[in-house]
Parts: C-alpha cells; structure tokens; sequence
C-alpha cells in the first residue's frame, strides 16, 4: 500500500508543480544575433580546405587519374576488339568467291 501512497502523492505533485518562465520579448532576436555570431563549423575556403586536407585531396585526386584511365584502357581494347572484328568478316566477304562480281 505504501507505493501506492508515493504514486498518488507524486500524481499530485505533478499535477500542482507549473513552471513559469519570465517573458523576453527580445530572446528570438538574441537568438539570432548568437547564431549569426557563433564561428560556422566547417565553413572554410575551398583553397584552405585543400590545404588542410592536402594528403585526402591527392589520394583522391591519383584514385581518379588511376580509374579513369583503367577504364578509358578497357573502352579502347572493347572498341579495337570491335574494330577487328568488323574489319576481319568485311577481308572474309571480299575474298569470298560467291559475292565476287566479273567486271
């Protein structure tokens, strides 16, 4: 029974307990005038980022160089397979006696 007392005694407090804070009519502006003051977290020049940042700006910088030149690698052995291919059945057709026309 004893817990039941604290609950109805803690129901009650809370039910009377009422905060009332002391009205600013400036606080919103004051606000403001903190955030518009306050450093801005990362908000550098790009330059001074690349500085900061130099050793992820130049892995970054040599991953691309290395990719795209992998990939522009693979594009031109697809495109010379390619080639081949067409230039080697165009060699065959013109040797072939059957398509061959008498002039």
């Amino acid at each position: 029974m004893d817990s039941i007392q604290s609950e109805d005694t803690l129901s009650r407090a809370l039910h009377e307990w009422r905060v009332t804070p002391v009205r600013n009519p400036q606080f919103r502006a004051e606000v403001w005038r903190r955030i518009a003051g306050a450093p801005r977290r990362g908000a550098l020049p790009w330059t001074q980022y690349v500085r900061r940042h130099a050793g992820a700006v130049v892995g970054a910088l040599a991953i691309a160089a290395a990719l795209g030149a992998w990939i522009g690698r693979e594009q031109a052995h697809t495109r010379v397979a390619s080639d081949r291919t067409r230039l080697a059945n165009a060699y065959v057709q013109a040797l072939d006696a059957r398509a061959m026309h008498l002039r």
